[in-house]
């Protein structure tokens, strides 16, 4: 009787405590790992294009939500940029007869590292675009562990998120990279019978700050 009602009174406390929105502590970590010499970050007025993002995997689901949310992030940080939105692009390249360049160029992009010259060039043409970008997923990982159990009974567990995220500017006229940036974020949440924190609000913050990087 009394070990029920100790844990009664903690689950009441914890309810209590969870009435308001979880407690989350996010590290960042954002760099621009390349510029080529030649690009100044002056657009002179050039659009930009989202391209289908990386992961190395067949994972459609977390390819597509990143082109979202970086097409969101650069609406947001960069209202100066002209940009073309990641499901127009996928619709014109439909469209316009494209879509098997596309499914090579970002094939060979995932053995190669490289996007093809000549398919880039032709897209860009296709969709009216000067630079393409392109999000890779290159990490990411959910751990949990328990902070206090009683009675057999776990109360309270740390769940952390972390991901690593590339982003790939490339010029359609030279074929060439101008600009990459990378963001490495850890989040993390420690409250009463906490759920993970989900892909998208990890993806989406490091996105966020990635873009507010690039030049």
């Amino acid at each position: 009787m009394i070990k029920r009602a100790f844990v009664l009174l903690l689950l009441t406390g914890s309810l209590i405590s969870c009435a308001s929105d979880p407690l989350r502590q996010a590290n960042l970590g954002v760099r621009e790992s390349y510029r080529s010499q030649g690009f100044s970050g002056k657009y002179n007025g050039n659009a930009l294009g989202l391209l289908t993002a990386s992961d190395g995997s067949s994972n459609f689901e977390y390819r597509k939500i990143l082109g979202e949310f970086a097409e969101e992030a650069l609406k947001k940080e960069r209202p100066d940029l002209k940009i073309v939105p990641y499901w127009e692009s996928l619709s014109a390249i439909n469209s316009g007869g494209y879509t098997a360049d596309y499914a090579e160029m970002l094939k060979a992009y995932g053995t190669t590292g490289i996007l093809d010259r000549d398919k880039l060039k032709k897209l860009g043409s296709a969709l009216g675009v000067r630079y393409f970008l392109q999000p890779r997923l290159i990490n990411f990982q959910q751990r949990q562990s328990t902070r206090f159990s009683v009675f057999g009974l776990t109360l309270f567990k740390t769940h952390e998120s972390d991901i690593k995220i590339y982003i790939e500017m490339w010029d359609a006229h030279t074929g060439n990279a101008v600009w990459i940036g990378v963001a490495e974020t850890n989040m993390a949440t420690e409250q009463f019978m906490t759920k993970p924190i989900p892909f998208e609000d990890v993806a989406k913050f490091a996105i966020e700050n990635l873009i507010k990087k690039m030049p």
